[in-house]
């Protein structure tokens, strides 16, 4: 685990701009409580936690929805969690592509007290999908570009607390204000990498190099 640590050691501390996602998670790691709750919606964010985040007590502290791959699952789920335990601090992560299909769930929350953090992975992608087209396509990509947003004003322009960050040494900070934040949900706009060959944690099996003529299963 020690030597594992090493070799990730260049991404979970990264000073990189935009922010590398490593260092995200290693954020959360540093900043999470150990009774709270992290929610992994679909997609990259939850390849990501799943590698790199740390649980730090017994019970469901870590909710990821990998395997059935429902993008859009993180800020409704981060509903569901808090309804559930309503003193318990409640974190969920997820891709700007995945907040685009449920953002209007930031009214529910407010309406129903649910006062979760929300960070928003923004690399104005789908990223799963254009680190995947990166891979196999070598820079062709099809429909995975998604507009610039400021997910931040969003969230303020809809009553709640809105913060974005681009520098990673204000992740830490940007965290625990959403998680002490107990009036309002919270959105945590953070500018992660638009470089698709970094937008994943590792290799996906199925990146396979596609070449004319090739049948690929």
């Amino acid at each position: 685990m020690a030597k594992w640590r090493e070799d990730a050691k260049p991404r979970l501390t990264s000073t990189e701009r935009p922010i590398n996602v490593g260092r995200l998670v290693n954020e959360l790691n540093n900043e999470m409580p150990a009774e709270s709750i992290l929610i992994a919606d679909g997609g990259f964010a939850a390849h990501w936690t799943g590698l790199l985040y740390d649980t730090k007590s017994s019970g469901r502290r870590y909710i990821p929805d990998r395997g059935l791959a429902a993008i859009g699952y993180g800020l409704p789920g981060a509903i569901g969690a808090a309804l559930a335990a309503p003193k318990t601090p409640v974190v969920a992560m997820c891709g700007d592509g995945g907040f685009n299909m449920a953002l209007g769930e930031l009214e529910t929350a407010r309406r129903v007290g649910a006062n979760v953090t929300l960070v928003v992975v923004n690399n104005a992608a789908s990223g799963y999908v254009k680190a995947l087209q990166h891979a196999m396509y070598g820079q062709r990509y099809q429909s995975s570009d998604l507009v610039e947003m400021n997910y931040a004003n969003v969230a303020e322009a809809m009553g709640c607390r809105g913060i974005r960050v681009q520098d990673p040494e204000k992740l830490g900070e940007a965290i625990r204000t959403g998680i002490n934040e107990r009036n309002v949900p919270t959105v945590v706009d953070v500018v992660v990498t638009r470089d698709p060959a970094n937008m994943l944690p590792a290799a996906d099996s199925r990146a396979v190099q596609i070449k004319k003529g090739d049948r690929v299963a």
